[in-house]
């Protein structure tokens, strides 16, 4: 079972900013879920998964270059060392990128969605 720190509520002028920036159609749960929690720790006894707050996410996704390396993908976290967590826009996937040599042949899926994904059963 997953236990989940999450931070306070998202502003809705910074989720409107989000979503203006965003170049695709998100995920209904991954949205939600973002409306009640701007980013959190999800820690189970094998994993830890930072998500970002909504402030960052899209500079983050522009800093470690996911258009040019992973294009199709959308970060929105990592496990705070060298893999990062993305949606693939396409499908609303869930997968797993290394930050170092990133690219869509190195993606792991993880699951179908967001919200399968931060449960991490």
């Amino acid at each position: 079972m997953a236990k989940i720190e999450r931070n306070p509520p998202v502003d809705a002028d910074a989720m409107d900013t989000f979503l203006k920036a965003a170049d695709f159609a998100l995920p209904n749960d991954f949205l939600d879920f973002f409306k009640k929690s701007d980013g959190a720790e999800i820690r189970t006894e094998d994993h830890y998964v930072l998500l970002w707050p909504i402030p960052e996410i899209i500079q983050l996704n522009e800093d470690y270059g996911v258009e040019e390396y992973a294009p199709g993908f959308f970060l929105f976290g990592s496990d705070g060392g060298g893999t990062a967590y993305a949606i693939e826009k396409a499908t609303g996937f869930i997968f797993e990128l290394p930050f170092i040599a990133m690219s869509k042949d190195e993606a792991i899926f993880k699951s179908k969605n967001f919200t399968d994904f931060i449960g991490l059963d």
